[in-house]
C-alpha cells in the first residue's frame, strides 16, 4: 500500500469540521475527506489498531486521543485505498484535508507541525526519486557509488541541521529524522548490491568489506520506526540480500537471484523469525514471505512444506488459517489445472463463465481497483497485445463482487481508458473473496480450453517476451 507523510493544521481554525471541541491540552487530529471512498478512516500505531473514526455527510471527522494512553511518535491514518504516516506529540491539535480523486496533489497542510512533517515529505519524495538514482549508477563501480550515497546522506542531514537551527526541533523528532536519513543510506547500498549481484557480474567480487559496515549499526527492533516506510524498505532489501548470500554461501553453483524463489522466500523467513523481536514487526514480514512463497508453490508439496515451516515459528493462529486458504486456493493455479469455469461478470453485468470467452490462448492478469501499479500493468499489456495479435490479455478484477464495488470498477475502466472488450471481473467468490488480495498481479498463461500452461510469469522481466516466444513456437 503506498504511504504518504502528512502534515497537519493546528486545530485553532475549523476547516469544515464543525465547532472546535478541543482543549490546549488535548491531542486530537481532524479534517475532511473529500470524495471519500467509504465513511470512516482509522488510525494506528506501530501496526497495531488505535480507533474507526466515522466521516460525517460532508467527510469530515474529529478525533480526540486518549490522554491516559497517548504515546508520541508516528501514526498510520488509512482511508481506503491510501495509507499516510504521520508525526504528532503529545498537546498537538491536528488538522487535514485531502481530495481521494487527486490525494497527492490536494493534501493541504500547515501549523505547529508543519516544518517537522513538511521534511519528512521532502524526505519520502526523495527517497521516491532514489529508483531512478538506482537506475542511473548501480553499473558504476562500488567506489563511485559509495561516494555517492555519502554525499546524499551529507546534503540530507545539512538540510536537518540548518532547520533545526531555525525551528528547534523536539529531541524525539530529531532522533526519527536522523534515523530516516540514515536508513536511505542503508537501502541504497542494499538495492545496489542486489543489482550488481544479479546483472554485473564483474562488479561482485569488488564490493568492499566496509561497503556494508553499516550493517553492524542497524537496529532490526526499533520500535519507533516500525510505521516508517523507509525502514519497512530497508528492511525488505536487507533480508532480500542476505537471503542471496546464504543461498550463494551454501549452493554456490545454484541460481540464487530469483526473490520469488521458493528458495529465497525459505531464506527470508528464516531471517525473519531469528532477527525480529518486536511481534507485529516479525509477523508483518513472515505473513509477507510465506504469502509470496505460497503464490510461487508449482506444487501441493511446495505449499506443504511453506506451511510447515510457519508452523514451526510461534506465529498467531487466525494468520496461519489465512496462510492454509491462501495455500488451498493456489493449488487451483498450478500448471495443468483447468480454469474454464472460474465464474466471472462482464462490463456489461453478464454472469459467465472463463471458457465462453475463450477463443485462443490468453494471457490473464489480475489486477485490483485500490493498488496504484494497475495504470502500469495496462501499458504493458496494451505494448505485448499489439506484438502479439495470436494471443488475448484478459484483465481480471479481484475486488469484492457486490454492486458498489462493480460500478466503481466501470468507472476506473473509463477513467484510465482500458478496453472493456478485454476486462472482467471475478463474481460469487462468496467467503474466498477476502483472499484475492493476495494473487494480485497474477499472470497466467491458458490454451483455448482453460488449461494453465504457465503460471507464475512476470510481465515486467527482462526474459518474459523470450519465455513467451519459446512457447509459442513449440
Amino acid at each position: 500500500m503506498r504511504q504518504l507523510l502528512l502534515v497537519f493544521v493546528v486545530c485553532f481554525l475549523v476547516y469544515s469540521c464543525g465547532e472546535d471541541t478541543t482543549s490546549n491540552s488535548s491531542t486530537s487530529i481532524s479534517g475532511e475527506i473529500v470524495n471519500s471512498n467509504e465513511s470512516f478512516i482509522t488510525l494506528e500505531k506501530d501496526g497495531e489498531f488505535v480507533d474507526s473514526v466515522a466521516l460525517s455527510e460532508n467527510g469530515s471527522f474529529s478525533y480526540n486521543f486518549d490522554e491516559n494512553n497517548f504515546e508520541s511518535g508516528l501514526y498510520t491514518f488509512r482511508h481506503k485505498p491510501e495509507g499516510q504516516t504521520f508525526f504528532i506529540e503529545k498537546g498537538d491539535s491536528l488538522l487535514l484535508r485531502v481530495n481521494t480523486k487527486e490525494f497527492d496533489e490536494s493534501l493541504m497542510f500547515t501549523g505547529n507541525k508543519a516544518e517537522e512533517n513538511n521534511f519528512l515529505i521532502e524526505m519520502y519524495l526523495l527517497n521516491e526519486k532514489d529508483n531512478d538514482l538506482i537506475l542511473s549508477y548501480y553499473k558504476v563501480s562500488p567506489e563511485k557509488f559509495a561516494k555517492k550515497t555519502d554525499s546524499i546522506r551529507s546534503l540530507r542531514l545539512d538540510q536537518l541541521e540548518n532547520l533545526e537551527d531555525k525551528y528547534e526541533f523536539s529531541e524525539s523528532f530529531l532522533s526519527l529524522a536522523e534515523k530516516n536519513i540514515d536508513y536511505e543510506y542503508y537501502d541504497l547500498r542494499e538495492r545496489y548490491s542486489y543489482l550488481i549481484n544479479k546483472y554485473f557480474n564483474e562488479f561482485r567480487n569488488k564490493i568492499p568489506k566496509e561497503f556494508f559496515s553499516y550493517r553492524k549499526q542497524v537496529n532490526f527492533n526499533d520500535k519507533d520506526l516500525q510505521s516508517l516506510y523507509t525502514y519497512q524498505r530497508f528492511l525488505d532489501n536487507y533480508l532480500k540480500n542476505r537471503a542471496i548470500e546464504r543461498c550463494v554461501a551454501e549452493n554456490p553453483n545454484k541460481e540464487c537471484f530469483d526473490t520469488e524463489s521458493i528458495t529465497n522466500l525459505k531464506n527470508r523467513l528464516i531471517l525473519s523469525d531469528s532477527i525480529f523481536k518486536i511481534e507485529n514487526l516479525r509477523n508483518r514480514f513472515i505473513s509477507r514471505f510465506a504469502k509470496r512463497q505460497l503464490n510461487s508453490a508449482k506444487n501441493e508439496q511446495q505449499i506443504d512444506s511453506s506451511l510447515q515451516l510457519v508452523k514451526s515459528f510461534d506465529f498467531p493462529k487466525d494468520q496461519y488459517e489465512e496462510l492454509k486458504q491462501i495455500g488451498k486456493l493456489q493449488k487451483n493455479y498450478f500448471v495443468g489445472k483447468n480454469t474454464s469455469n472460474a465464474k466471472l461478470y462482464t462490463t456489461t453485468g453478464e454472469k459467465i463463465i472463463l471458457k465462453d470467452i475463450l477463443d485462443k490462448q490468453t494471457i490473464t492478469f489480475t489486477w485490483s481497483l485500490y493498488i496504484n501499479n494497475h495504470p502500469k500493468f495496462h501499458k504493458r499489456v496494451n505494448e505485448l497485445r499489439n506484438r502479439y495479435p495470436e494471443i488475448n490479455f484478459l484483465g481480471v478484477n479481484i475486488d469484492s463482487d457486490d454492486k458498489e464495488t462493480y460500478d466503481l470498477w466501470l468507472k476506473a475502466l473509463s477513467n484510465f481508458d482500458y478496453n472493456k472488450d478485454f476486462e472482467v471481473k471475478i463474481r460469487d467468490r462468496g467467503n474466498e473473496i477476502y483472499l484475492y488480495k493476495n494473487f494480485l498481479n497474477k499472470i497466467l498463461l491458458i490454451d483455448e480450453n482453460g488449461i494453465i500452461k504457465k503460471s507464475n510469469l512476470n510481465l515486467f522481466d527482462p526474459n518474459f517476451e523470450a519465455e513467451l516466444l519459446e512457447y509459442l513456437n513449440q
